[in-house]
């Protein structure tokens, strides 16, 4: 017999401090009731009355014992889980701070991001990206701590201005490989911009191992200036600098690789096309240990001997 919490046991150390107490309260009563109650009526109101000390000294003795939660021997019980990986991959690069949604660019794909994670039954990754990638969160369970991490994004978060769409691909196909025995597929949120010469490459290594991307164009292509301090962001020359959202290389992306393309979804249901769409989730049979409880056989036994001491108390009066 092992116990759950046997530190527990150490209430067992009580137990003949009360019972002596219970007796001595017992003999107490025993003394008064001859001094002002006839012997014969005494002895046959509460003829068991001598015992009920003991049942309660007893009685929580087993009770001390159902609360370390005594258990003995193991259970083997099938856990079957659905599991498989996506990975984010958000445009952080100067042109999604362009206002042109409302909102900026990349506080719109953020939020779109929030959702796709929420919503996630398997595991989650995040990558981010200008003119090259970083990995802001590898595949994990905690949905909550990427769309924290997301949160915090802000455009120009890598460093390293630019957009290479292509390279942040592969980095999230880098990811997708650590764990071969899982589907999984990407999510890309970008205005499309891209100044990388990698996306072909990427899309033929996403094919290569049945990867679906889908991409979110976030932005409008009539264009939007970039707020850059007092004003506009300016070039080299001084001339204003105008950014477009793009949907070409998105289009292409998720055409070739099988995903789905949507435009600025900012709707209640918007992003369905891509959820129903995720990879197929594989099922993990595992077997847990459960330690069999055996603290109803003490506890059956306190509640008895509470019920035999209430008897044995009847008549007392």
């Amino acid at each position: 017999m092992t116990f759950r919490s046997p530190q527990l046991l150490w209430l067992l150390a009580a137990i003949p401090l009360l019972l002596t107490f219970f007796v001595v309260q017992e003999r107490n009563r025993l003394t008064t009731a001859r001094r002002f109650v006839n012997e014969r009526l005494r002895g046959g109101a509460a003829p068991f009355r001598g015992a009920r000390p003991w049942l309660l000294g007893v009685a929580l003795l087993l009770a001390a014992l159902a609360l370390a939660g005594p258990f003995r021997g193991y259970t083997l019980v099938p856990i079957v889980a659905r599991e498989s990986n996506r990975v984010l991959v958000i445009d952080v690069s100067n042109s999604m701070a362009a206002e042109d949604v409302g909102t900026s660019r990349l506080t719109a794909a953020k939020g779109l991001a929030m959702r796709l994670a929420e919503a996630q039954q398997g595991r989650i990754a995040l990558v981010v990206f200008e003119a090259r990638p970083e990995v802001v969160a590898p595949l994990t369970s905690d949905g909550e701590a990427v769309s924290s991490l997301i949160d915090t994004l802000v455009p120009g978060e890598v460093g390293a201005p630019g957009s290479d769409l292509g390279t942040a691909i592969l980095a999230a196909m880098k990811l997708v490989e650590s764990d071969p025995s899982q589907k999984a597929d990407l999510v890309v949120l970008s205005d499309g911009e891209d100044q990388g010469a990698r996306v072909a490459e990427a899309v033929a290594r996403a094919k290569a191992r049945g990867v679906a991307i889908s991409t979110i164009v976030v932005g409008s292509a009539a264009g939007s200036t970039i707020p850059a301090g007092d004003g506009p962001l300016r070039g080299s020359n001084g001339e204003v600098v105008t950014t477009y959202a793009r949907s070409d290389v998105m289009q292409s992306v998720a055409v070739e690789t099988r995903g789905t393309m949507l435009t600025n979804p900012f709707g209640a249901r918007s992003l369905n096309p891509i959820l129903a769409r995720g990879a197929p989730a594989t099922e993990r049979e595992t077997h847990a240990r459960v330690p069999v409880d055996r603290y109803q056989w003490p506890l059956a036994g306190a509640f008895a001997l509470l019920m035999l001491a209430s008897l044995a108390h009847r008549g007392a009066e």
